[in-house]
């Protein structure tokens, strides 16, 4: 079921940033592309609940090998990156509300 969940949200972060979930999940700086995998990790873990090992599981199922420790600093990244950037906090709360 949360994988179903995972999903979903991924789904929903691609079509409102306009990115493609293939290039979530290979190594790139590209900041849209960052921002998108680093949401994705965020949402999972504050809104839905999951767990590390889950959302590595997941995104391990991607393609995209990412252990918990980097997922865990993803995480904080964005945390910080959002208590300054009113736009970045928009959007979250707009993807938030979209139905899972």
């Amino acid at each position: 079921m949360k994988e179903f969940i995972y999903q979903k949200i991924l789904k929903n972060i691609c079509s409102h940033l306009g990115v493609e979930s293939s290039d979530l999940f290979v190594k790139s700086k590209e900041t849209g592309v960052v921002d998108a995998r680093q949401l994705l990790y965020y949402l999972c873990y504050t809104d839905k609940n999951m767990g590390l090992t889950e959302i590595s599981k997941y995104t391990s199922n991607q393609g995209f090998h990412e252990d918990q420790a980097n997922i865990s600093r993803s995480i904080e990244s964005f945390t910080k990156k959002m208590e300054s950037d009113k736009d970045l906090q928009k959007i979250v709360e707009k993807i938030k509300r979209v139905e899972v």
